[in-house]
């Protein structure tokens, strides 16, 4: 069998599809088990017709553990409502009752959580988790970051303290120097706890119980739509805020702006967007976005900016991370002290973009974009994730859309009347860069599909075809 046929767009009419021949099927020998997720095959009433097994490109829901501060009434109905969102197993809902409004005698504000009072809450996270949960949600808004005596900031955010612990000698140390590496950074890992001994967070976070949940049904209704979008890049006259990442941002519209991939835009001297429609990414420097409201976002969509209390969420000196999530983006970042213009300290957009795209939840995508994460806080709906894999039988044709796929890498399709085999193969698939493809075939009927990655072995002999659609510088003055 050849390899399919991999080429430029085409319209509906011009599909190739590679009818099934009645050939004696290719049975394979079992082979080690590899990582792999679920993806329902439906018809065209969307009911499951079939199960196709797909190489694992991200957390799952089941393993992520919902932190719930029952002193919070906020805390309790976002818990509660997230859990019936996702359909979160109850064992994975802890509880912990603490007062987020404490003040220490002496002070007048709380600005945080005490290094002593967050230990005491991790201790008891640490010990109510199975090694089996891989990520934190944190449902209360406040605290969002860690503060000696709930008032003075330290360099940890709620969530970067949750992921990684607190180092008691970077805790009140250098805000403008360099934090601890994040070792997720960049990882193809799907499994941080078990690969890295880290659990990523992210806040459920809003000013109010209604934009919270507006958060969550924005992202659940992101799970595997495939957006085409449009990712919008900036570099604005604010020159402390745009330099850091303006080489990053011209490379990564360069590599994804393809028909085949994404719709990418880099901009020299704007200073916002304004009527944007279909917004997928929106990454910026500058203190302030103030026509957020002017624009529309696809659900999945990501954006933050580069500057020094984005992730200040209840402050008013910066434009807070809080205000992308109401103007309808999914997730954002923002850092809970002044951190300097290191672009380690934002995130990435190559790095962010490229794991988003292959099937990685946004709160995985975000933390592997963050080199050193320590000062900078995760907030929106940590399982909003748009790309991956979607799968279809309609009118005697296997249609599966994906962008996971990895370039380069030699992919097996096969198909089985039962969980556990045998499978024959019927299609040998890959793709020469990260894009868009679409495996359609034609009588190739089953209960169970899966596509994996090949072994060295022989292709089959029949063709199918493969569509592709169409000195640091302050950050705050």
């Amino acid at each position: 069998m050849q390899k399919p046929v991999i080429g430029r767009p085409t319209s509906a009419t011009a599909i190739f599809l590679a009818l099934a021949h009645l050939l004696e099927p290719k049975f394979v020998a079992a082979q080690a088990p590899q990582p792999t997720e679920s993806v329902n095959v439906l018809d065209a009433n969307s009911a499951v017709v079939a199960t196709l097994s797909v190489p694992r490109s991200s957390i799952q829901t089941s393993e992520l553990a919902v932190l719930i501060n029952d002193n919070d009434p906020q805390s309790v109905e976002i818990a509660n409502y997230y859990q019936r969102s996702r359909n979160i197993p109850s064992q994975n809902m802890i509880h912990l009752n603490f007062d987020q409004n404490k003040i220490y005698p002496g002070f007048t504000v709380n600005q945080g959580i005490d290094p002593a009072d967050f230990a005491v809450l991790k201790a008891q996270v640490d010990a109510a988790v199975s090694p089996e949960i891989q990520a934190f949600v944190i449902s209360w808004s406040k605290p969002f970051r860690i503060a000696n005596f709930n008032y003075f900031s330290t360099n940890y955010s709620i969530t970067s303290a949750f992921t990684y612990g607190i180092d008691a000698d970077r805790l009140t140390g250098n805000n403008c120097g360099a934090t601890p590496v994040n070792p997720y950074y960049d990882s193809r890992s799907t499994k941080p706890y078990t690969d890295f001994g880290i659990r990523p967070s992210m806040m459920l976070a809003g000013v109010s119980v209604t934009s919270v949940k507006a958060t969550i049904d924005k992202g659940l209704k992101a799970d595997r739509n495939l957006p085409r979008g449009n990712g919008w890049f900036l570099k604005t006259a604010d020159n402390a805020r745009s330099t850091p990442r303006n080489r990053d941002f011209q490379n990564t519209v360069q590599n994804w702006n393809r028909p085949e991939a994404l719709s990418m835009r880099y901009l020299a001297g704007p200073s916002e967007l304004k009527n944007a429609s279909d917004i997928l990414f929106y990454e910026t420097g500058a203190a302030n976005v103030p026509s957020l409201n002017t624009n529309t976002y696809v659900p999945g969509a990501l954006a933050d900016h580069l500057t020094s209390s984005g992730g200040d969420l209840f402050g008013t000196d910066q434009m807070s991370a809080l205000r992308w999530l109401e103007a309808g983006v999914t997730a954002s970042y923002g850092t809970v002290t002044e951190p300097c213009s290191f672009a380690e300290k934002f995130p990435a957009a190559s790095v962010l973009v490229k794991n988003y795209f292959i099937g990685n939840t946004s709160l995985e995508a975000y933390t592997k974009s963050v080199r050193w994460p320590s000062q900078g806080v995760f907030v929106g709906d940590p399982l909003a994730r748009p790309f991956g894999t979607q799968a279809t039988f309609v009118n005697g044709i296997l249609s599966i859309k994906t962008s996971s796929l990895v370039p380069g890498l030699s992919y097996d399709l096969y198909s089985a009347p039962s969980a556990t085999g045998p499978f024959s193969r019927i299609a040998t698939i890959s793709v020469p860069q990260y894009q868009f493809a679409t495996i359609n075939l034609a009588g190739i009927s089953a209960p169970y599909y899966k596509l994996e990655p090949g072994f060295g072995t022989t292709p089959p002999s029949e063709t199918r075809a493969i569509e592709t659609p169409s000195a640091a510088i302050p950050s705050k003055p």
